[in-house]
């Protein structure tokens, strides 16, 4: 058996990426939406006709990851039970869940959810679900796993100690997803269900479009066995993985790898990394099959009772995946309608801001007026999960105030 040590020995050096990896450069296998160069219609209606239907036939599940530490996030309890309604206060689990329960009325096949937690956020989450009844959601279509946890480790790879003398265990990352998936049962229990493709999002992006059919449909017709999500424009400062193209197939820096040197002269021109999946099934399971071993990261620990110290911990990320698959594709969307996470408490508010600011646009578009300057909104999901489905609910010459609810 592998001890922790060895773990550490091979553990990867990020800062080797920058100067694996080229300059960043677009591929055919890269939908920018958001260019100026205008996507066919035909084709978009053709992603989105063809995504619907994978969803209405139940080829699609969800898995959200709800494992992290989020350290950053302090001691303000469990981040998934944070208010983000900019009216109703609904926590960010309940905003996700509706969604979730959304998709299932909408196309009356209720997708299989599946919850990756670890040992440090698995009772509070499971907990969370508990007390809200699972947010409407049909108990038996929730499924939890568990990913692993390793130990913290000082500058000796001596493992850290708490008051009580038990080690301080860290989760292990999104890369430890799979082996959750595969030791749950879940992997298996997907292929039963004749689930073909499989949705990941990490729930503190409040704007996730979960299930997003033309994602879907493009990934499905386009033969990708992995696709992803990014976006332009970021804060320099912002810790966000990176996209770039190898030549064969997507790939992604992340942040930590340029956090100790200068950054490449490319990094602000590349789109930023949303951390949303599409994955082929059969896939993960082939990597399964062929004991795909992803690399640990070496990482500084800064969560609770760190003191200042120069403390580590071995991270394992979904996106080292990408190289094994035989085709990869990237879908890259307008932040400000697809990307807002709540990573800190000050990001909370700026957030909520992002979510109103969604709804104010959906409504703007659909040919509603306000009555006043900046009025603040709030549509729930089940009441449209789109603009579209917008458009469709709403009386024609639709005027309101400040603080309405669509519910």
């Amino acid at each position: 058996m592998i001890t922790l040590e060895q773990l550490i020995e091979y553990a990867h050096d990020p800062s080797l990426d920058v100067r694996v990896f080229p300059p960043p450069h677009k591929s055919k296998d890269w939908l920018d939406l958001v260019g100026k160069s205008s996507v066919d219609t035909r084709l978009k209606e053709d992603w989105r006709a063809a995504g619907m239907e994978s969803i209405a036939t139940g080829k699609v599940g969800v898995l959200m990851m709800a494992g992290g530490l989020s350290t950053r996030w302090g001691s303000h309890g469990l981040r998934g039970n944070a208010e983000i309604g900019p009216i109703t206060n609904r926590s960010i689990f309940q905003l996700q869940m509706e969604k979730v329960l959304a998709i299932g009325k909408k196309y009356r096949r209720q997708p299989h959810l599946l919850i990756v937690t670890s040992e440090a956020a698995h009772q509070e989450t499971v907990g969370a679900f508990c007390k809200h009844n699972y947010f409407g959601l049909p108990e038996k279509d929730v499924w939890f796993c568990e990913q692993t946890c390793l130990p913290v480790f000082g500058t000796g790879a001596q493992p850290i100690t708490n008051d009580k003398g038990s080690a301080v265990l860290c989760p292990t990352g999104h890369g430890a997803m799979l082996e959750a998936l595969v030791k749950s049962g879940c992997l298996e229990l997907l292929v039963d269900e004749g689930v073909e493709f499989l949705f990941y999002f990490q729930y503190p992006n409040v704007l996730e479009r979960i299930c997003d059919p033309l994602m879907l449909g493009y990934h499905r017709l386009g033969e990708y066995e992995v696709t992803t999500k990014g976006f332009y424009g970021s804060n320099p400062e912002e810790l966000l993985g990176r996209m770039v193209s190898d030549g064969k197939s997507v790939r992604v820096v992340e942040y930590f790898a340029v956090a100790q040197g200068p950054r490449p002269s490319w990094w602000n021109e590349a789109p930023a990394s949303m951390a949303t999946y599409v994955w082929n099934v059969a896939f993960l399971a082939r990597c399964v099959k062929e004991k795909v071993e992803l690399p640990y990261y070496r990482l500084p620990y800064r969560g609770r009772g760190s003191g200042g110290k120069p403390l580590y911990k071995l991270e394992r990320f979904a996106f080292d995946l990408l190289p094994h698959a035989r085709s990869t594709g990237l879908v890259i969307v307008d932040r400000s309608e697809e990307y807002a996470a709540v990573k800190e408490p000050s990001s909370l508010q700026t957030a909520r801001t992002a979510l109103c600011g969604l709804y104010q646009r959906w409504l703007e578009r659909s040919g509603a007026r306000p009555k006043r300057p900046d009025c603040r909104v709030e549509i729930s999901p089940l009441f449209a999960l789109d603009e579209n489905e917008l458009k469709q609910k709403l009386p024609p010459h639709f005027t309101y105030d400040d603080g309405l609810v669509l519910v």
